[in-house]
């Protein structure tokens, strides 16, 4: 039995906090969601990530959030959030031309 464990990176904190929902992100409550979506395989793949969509009721907003699959401990495989977007706000062609990709690559220091 795997154990699914999601952590944040500062970019995505940022993402939520400061550019989509403009309120403090209860990383623990996000937590719990996004793990069993992911335990309950409800996400999208773009090659090797995880796109999961995830319903946020203290902002009331569906996000998307832009996963990438961590290291493996014996049974626990970690997970990390890169970055959040309004579900809205993603267009497929954005992954395709790299626009995504840069974007996630950006270091929040």
């Amino acid at each position: 039995m795997i154990i699914n464990k999601v952590i944040f990176e500062k970019g995505a904190v940022f993402d939520y906090e400061e550019i989509v929902c403009h309120i403090p992100l209860d990383q623990s409550k996000m937590r719990v969601a996004v793990e069993k979506l992911i335990d309950d395989n409800k996400y999208s793949m773009y090659g090797e990530d995880l796109r999961v969509t995830y319903y946020d009721g203290e902002s009331d907003c569906e996000l998307l959030l832009f996963v990438r699959k961590g290291y493996c401990f014996g049974p626990m495989q970690s997970y990390i959030v890169q970055g959040i977007c309004l579900k809205e706000d993603y267009d497929k062609s954005m992954e395709t031309n790299g626009v995504i990709s840069d974007w996630l690559g950006v270091e929040i220091i």
